[in-house]
């Protein structure tokens, strides 16, 4: 009985299996696709949102955020701040800026006197743009 020709042919299936194993990494280690981003998750304490009664002791006024997303989103967020006075006319703010760590600490600007001015404020994942927080809030600076 000829053995020779079922052996090179079982030879031939085990090399070609072999050959088509899929390898991601060095030695052939599968590398697991990285985990979903999660939701941002932000605190703005000392800051009535949604609400005017935000005072300020000047033209500025500075507010601290904290990231609290497990975990936080490993190239940062984007900050932009948009202001508007009474009349709805934009007033200049800073660049925006991106954050790495988890404390966000943004100073608004030009801020109206005794006028209440609308604050907006947007985080957004540089690595996922749909992941988005916005916040707002009306300020009036205090003095004359």
């Amino acid at each position: 009985m000829p053995y020779k020709p079922y052996l090179l042919i079982l030879c031939a299936l085990a090399i070609m299996s072999g050959s088509c194993k899929k390898k991601n990494g060095p030695g052939g280690t599968v590398i697991p696709p990285p985990a979903p981003e999660a939701e941002l998750v932000v605190s703005v304490p000392n800051i009535n949102l949604n609400s005017d009664v935000n005072a300020a002791q000047g033209p500025t006024l500075t507010v601290t955020m904290k990231i609290t997303s497990t975990p936080l989103p490993a190239q940062g967020v984007n900050i932009v701040v948009t202001v508007l006075d009474p009349a709805g006319v934009p007033i200049p703010q800073n660049a925006v800026t991106t954050i790495t760590g988890d404390t966000i600490t943004v100073t608004i600007i030009g801020l109206p006197s005794l006028k209440v001015a609308d604050v907006t404020i947007t985080v957004t994942s540089k690595a996922k743009p749909t992941n988005t927080k916005t916040y707002k809030f009306g300020v009036m600076n205090k003095t004359p």
